[in-house]
C-alpha cells in the first residue's frame, strides 16, 4: 500500500459529492519513523484553508482510513471522488453545513498532531500553524514566476557567455516590430474570398434563382426581389492563422513585459537601498554594540578558563613550571615558550625553546591561547637540549602528565571594565580610522552598485515600454480582425499565400523569430500558461522552487557562471514538476571552476536533500574523484523548510536530524549542511554583531560545517537572498586556493616576495569578474605569513585573504556586509577564527 497526500481545493455539489477538485501539483512528503509510522507535515494558514486529502494506491477496497481521537474513538474518513480524474480522496469530515453547502473539518483549521489508522498502518499528520496568509504565499508565487520568466526570456546568462549586453528584449522588440508592420499592411487590405449570398435587388438588375421566381410569382408587382449576389469575406484560413499568430505573440509579449517590469522594480528598489547604505556608511561615526553579543563572548572566555581550571587533579603537588607560550610549533601538541621571569635555568647558545604536552591538555590551553600567554603548569616532565636536523640547538620540555594548569590573565577584569565603559557610552563605540576607511570603501561599492542598478533599470524599463506599445498595437489589429469576422485557428493553411504575398511572408518571418526565441528559451505558449497558472496550494513546494530559481539567479547573475546548453527547458520543467536528480552544470569564465547544482539528489541511503551544490576544479579534468567533472573542492547540502515560526532550539534539533539521522553530510565529501528558511529573528542570543547575526547561523563555532540562513520575500524585495548569497560566497572561498606567483622560479610561496604578480582562480563576490594579477596585492602579516588583498576594478569590491595566527586556517574579510566569520562585539572588522576561536586584540596579545 502506498500513501499519497495532497492539498485540495474542493467545490461541493452536494453532501459527499464534489463538483470540482483542484489538487496540488506535488504531493506532500511522507516519511517513515523508527517505529514504522508514516508521518506527514502540513501547514495551517490564517485565511487560507485547503483540504488535506489522502489517496491510497494498491490498497484493498475494504481498507477504510479511520480518524483516531485522543480518547480512542474512531471515525471513518469521507471518500470523495474527483469527477474529472475519477481518483478517490479520503478526507476528515466533521459534518455537512446545509446553509453554506459545504463539508466542515477542524483538521485543516487546527494545529496539532492527528492520527489516522489504515488497517494495521498508522499515519500521523503534524499540522503546524503558520502566521502567513494567502497574500504572503502569493508573494512567493509572483516572485518565483517573475524571476523564472525573466531568466528564460532575457537570457542574461547567454549574453554574458557571448560578451553581449542584455539578451532577448531587443530580439523580441525587433520581431514584434516586423510582425506589427506587416500586419498593419494586411489590415489595410487583407486577403479575402468571394462568397455567394442572396440579397434584395431591383427587378431590372436581379440575378434570378428559384427564390426570385417564387417571390415574383406570388406578387408580380414587386419592385425588389431576392436574387443572387456576392460579398468579400476576410475569414480565410490565412487570416485565421494570423489571428493565432497575434494571440501567441501577445502572450509572449505580455509575459515578458510582466517579468521585465518585476525585474525593473527590483533594480529600482535595489538602487535606493544601495544609495541609502552608502550614505549611512559615510555618515556613521559611532557604532552600536549589542550587549547580548558582548556578554555571550565574555561567557565564552569564562567557560574556556573554567574548563582549563577544572582539568587534572590539583591535590597532587608536583613541580610547577611557570612559562610564557609563544606561537604553535610544527610538532603535534607543542608551542614555542620562554620561562617566566625568575623561573627556569638560563641556557647559553639556545636558539629557541619548545614545550610538548598531552593532547587533551594542549587542546584546553590552545582554546585560551589567543587571550592568555602566561601559565603555571604542574606535572611531570622531562627536558633537555636538542639539535635540529640543520644543527641548530634548541631546548625541549615534554610533559608526560599534567596535573593542573593555572592561567595568569586578567582578561575577565578587563571585560568587566570594558562593559562598564560601553554602558556609560550607551552601548556604542567611536569608529576607528581603519573602520572608517573600510566603510568608505563599502560606500564606494554601494554607489557603484546603485549606478549599475539604475542603468539596468532604465534599459529594462525602456524595453518594457516599447514592448507594451507593440502589444497595444497588436491588440488593436486583433480587434480589427474580430470586427471583420475573422476567427482564430492554429492550423497552418495549405495555400501559397504565405509564400507568394510579401506581407503575409513578413508576418511568418516575424513570428518565426518569436518562436525561435521561445524554443531557445525552452518554452512555448502552453508552458507560459502553465507558469502563470502556478497556484498557492502547496506552499512548501513553492518555497523549494523559489529557492531553486534564486540559487540559479545568484550563480548566473551575481557570480557570472554560465549554465549548460538547454538549461532553460530543464529549469522550466523542474520548476513545474517535482523531478528527482535534476542536474544543472555551470562553468565560470577564466577561473577553471565548475558548479554542479542537483535538485532532489538521491543519496545512497535513499534520502533526498533539496539541493546539493558541488564545486569542481576542471584544471585537471578527468583525474578527479568524480570523473570528468574534475577535482571536487567543496560543496554544500541545502534543505528548504518553509516555516514562519521556530520554537527555541528547534533549528538546532533539525540540523541534528539532517546530519546525524539523515546523514546529509555524506551526500558529498566535506560538504556543509545548511537549512534555508524564510523566518527572520531566529537567533535568540546572536553570536555575531553583524547585521545577519539575528537571522542566520553560519556555523562559526563548528568551522562553518553546518547552520541555517534566512531567505524569503521581503517588503523591499531587494535583500531577499543576501544571506543566501553570503552562504555561497563562503562555499566558494573555501574552495579557492592560495594565490600563486606568476613566475615559476620560486617553489615555496611562503618565501616569495609579496610584491610579486599573483595568480588566483578566485573571482569577485560582488560582480563575478575574475581576479587578475593587477588586482591582487600580497603583504606579510605580523606572524610572517602572507596575506592578500583582492580589489575588483569593475565594482570596487574588496576582500582580504589572511590566516589565523594561531591555527593558520585561511580567513576572509569581506567587509561588514559579506563577512560570514564571527567578529568581536565592539570591533566588527576583527574576525574570530572558526577553527580555534582566536582573534587579535591588542589588550590581550
Amino acid at each position: 500500500m502506498k500513501i499519497e497526500a495532497r492539498y485540495l481545493m474542493i467545490e461541493w455539489k452536494s453532501e459527499g459529492i464534489a463538483r470540482h477538485i483542484d489538487a496540488s501539483a506535488v504531493p506532500l512528503e511522507v516519511a517513515v519513523d523508527e517505529d514504522n509510522v508514516f508521518e506527514i507535515e502540513s501547514s495551517i494558514f490564517n485565511d487560507f484553508h485547503p483540504w488535506l486529502g489522502i489517496r491510497l494506491t494498491h490498497a484493498s477496497e475494504n481498507e477504510v482510513p479511520v480518524f483516531t481521537s485522543a480518547s480512542g474513538t474512531e471515525v471513518a474518513l469521507l471518500r470523495v471522488v474527483d469527477p474529472e480524474s475519477g481518483e478517490a480522496w479520503w478526507l476528515r469530515n466533521d459534518g455537512w453545513d446545509a446553509d453554506t453547502k459545504r463539508h466542515l473539518s477542524e483538521m485543516h483549521r487546527s494545529a496539532g498532531t492527528f492520527t489516522i489508522r489504515i488497517g494495521d498502518v498508522t499515519l500521523r499528520i503534524h499540522n503546524r500553524l503558520s502566521g502567513m496568509g494567502r497574500a504572503g504565499i502569493q508573494a512567493y508565487v509572483n516572485d518565483f514566476r517573475g524571476d523564472l520568466i525573466w531568466m528564460i526570456m532575457s537570457d542574461e546568462a547567454g549574453a554574458t557567455a557571448n560578451g553581449k549586453g542584455s539578451g532577448s528584449s531587443s530580439e523580441l522588440i525587433e520581431a514584434l516590430k516586423i510582425l506589427e508592420s506587416a500586419l498593419q499592411r494586411i489590415r489595410a487590405s487583407p486577403s479575402v474570398v468571394i462568397r455567394e449570398c442572396q440579397t434584395l435587388q431591383p427587378v431590372a438588375k436581379v440575378r434570378a434563382n428559384l427564390t426570385t421566381f417564387r417571390e415574383f410569382a406570388s406578387r408580380p408587382t414587386r419592385f425588389h426581389v431576392t436574387g443572387r449576389s456576392f460579398y468579400e469575406a476576410a475569414d480565410t484560413p490565412e487570416n485565421r492563422y494570423l489571428r493565432h499568430i497575434v494571440a501567441v505573440s501577445l502572450k509572449v509579449a505580455e509575459a515578458f513585459a510582466r517579468a521585465a517590469s518585476s525585474r525593473s522594480n527590483f533594480l529600482a528598489r535595489l538602487a535606493v537601498e544601495e544609495r541609502q547604505r552608502a550614505q549611512q556608511s559615510r555618515e556613521l561615526q559611532w557604532r552600536p554594540v549589542d550587549p547580548l553579543v558582548f556578554d555571550k563572548q565574555t561567557q565564552d572566555i569564562e567557560q574556556r578558563l573554567e574548563d582549563l581550571l577544572a582539568y587534572g587533579d590539583r591535590e597532587i603537588s608536583r613541580r610547577p613550571y611557570p612559562i610564557s607560550l609563544g606561537a604553535r610549533y610544527y610538532e603535534k601538541s607543542s608551542f614555542y615558550y620562554d620561562p617566566q621571569e625568575g623561573a627556569g635555568t638560563k641556557l647559553q647558545d639556545i636558539e629557541y625553546r619548545i614545550v610538548v604536552m598531552p593532547e587533551d591538555s594542549f587542546e584546553l590551553i590552545y582554546r585560551t591561547h589567543h587571550f592568555c600567554k602566561r601559565f603555571t603548569i604542574t606535572g611531570s616532565a622531562s627536558s633537555g637540549a636538542r639539535k635540529t636536523t640543520r644543527g641548530k640547538p634548541f631546548f625541549r620540555l615534554e610533559f608526560k602528565k599534567i596535573d593542573s594548569v593555572s592561567p595568569q590573565t586578567d582578561v575577565l577584569e578587563k571585560r568587566i571594565r570594558k562593559r562598564q565603559m560601553l554602558e556609560a557610552n550607551d552601548w556604542s563605540v567611536r569608529l576607528q580610522d581603519t573602520e572608517k576607511r573600510e566603510l568608505n570603501q563599502e560606500a564606494d561599492v554601494s554607489e557603484k552598485r546603485a549606478q549599475e542598478a539604475y542603468r539596468r533599470e532604465a534599459e529594462i524599463a525602456s524595453s518594457v515600454r516599447t514592448i507594451q506599445v507593440q502589444a497595444c498595437r497588436l491588440a488593436d489589429i486583433d480587434a480589427e480582425f474580430v470586427k471583420r469576422g475573422i476567427s482564430s485557428s492554429p492550423t497552418f493553411p495549405s495555400s501559397m499565400k504565405f509564400v507568394a504575398n510579401p506581407d503575409y511572408a513578413a508576418c511568418i518571418a516575424g513570428f518565426n523569430r518569436i518562436r525561435r526565441m521561445c524554443e531557445k528559451g525552452g518554452f512555448d505558449a502552453p508552458m507560459l500558461e502553465a507558469i502563470e497558472e502556478v497556484g498557492i496550494l502547496h506552499s512548501s513546494d513553492i518555497y523549494e522552487k523559489w529557492c531553486l530559481v534564486k540559487l540559479f539567479a545568484l550563480l548566473t547573475q551575481d557570480f557570472k557562471f554560465i549554465p549548460e546548453k538547454g538549461w532553460q527547458a530543464k529549469l522550466v520543467g523542474t520548476a513545474l514538476a517535482r523531478s528527482v536528480n535534476t542536474r544543472f552544470e555551470f562553468s565560470h569564465k577564466a577561473s577553471n571552476l565548475k558548479v554542479v547544482l542537483t535538485y532532489q539528489a538521491t543519496m545512497p541511503n535513499g534520502r533526498r536533500p533539496d539541493f546539493l551544490l558541488q564545486v569542481f576544479d576542471t584544471t585537471y579534468s578527468g583525474y578527479g574523484e568524480h570523473g570528468n567533472d574534475g577535482i571536487l573542492r567543496g560543496g554544500v547540502v541545502m534543505d528548504a523548510k518553509f516555516r514562519t515560526t521556530w520554537n527555541t532550539g528547534e533549528l538546532d534539533r533539525l540540523l541534528d536530524e539532517l546530519t546525524l539521522t539523515k546523514d546529509y553530510a555524506t551526500a558529498s565529501p566535506d560538504a556543509a549542511v545548511f537549512v534555508i528558511q524564510p523566518c527572520e529573528g531566529t537567533i535568540r542570543v546572536p553570536e555575531s554583531p553583524l547585521h545577519w547575526g539575528r537571522h542566520c547561523d553560519y556555523g562559526s563555532e563548528e568551522a562553518h560545517s553546518r547552520g541555517w540562513v534566512q531567505a524569503g520575500v521581503t517588503p523591499s524585495g531587494a535583500s531577499s537572498v543576501q544571506h543566501l548569497k553570503r552562504l555561497l560566497i563562503m562555499i566558494f572561498q573555501k574552495t579557492f586556493g592560495a594565490p600563486r606567483e606568476e613566475s615559476d622560479e620560486v617553489d615555496d610561496w611562503l618565501e616569495s616576495n609579496p610584491q610579486s604578480r599573483w595568480l588566483s582562480e578566485s573571482f569577485c563576490f560582488g560582480c563575478g569578474e575574475p581576479h587578475t594579477p593587477d588586482t591582487i596585492r600580497g603583504r606579510r602579516t605580523r606572524g610572517g605569513q602572507l596575506s592578500w588583498n583582492f580589489h575588483c576594478g569593475s565594482c570596487r569590491s574588496r576582500t582580504i585573504r589572511t590566516h589565523c595566527y594561531g591555527c593558520r586556517r585561511p580567513l576572509f574579510k569581506n567587509g561588514t556586509r559579506w563577512t560570514y566569520h564571527n567578529t568581536i562585539a565592539d570591533q566588527i572588522t576583527n574576525v574570530i577564527c572558526p577553527g580555534c576561536g582566536a582573534y587579535f586584540d591588542s589588550e590581550y596579545n
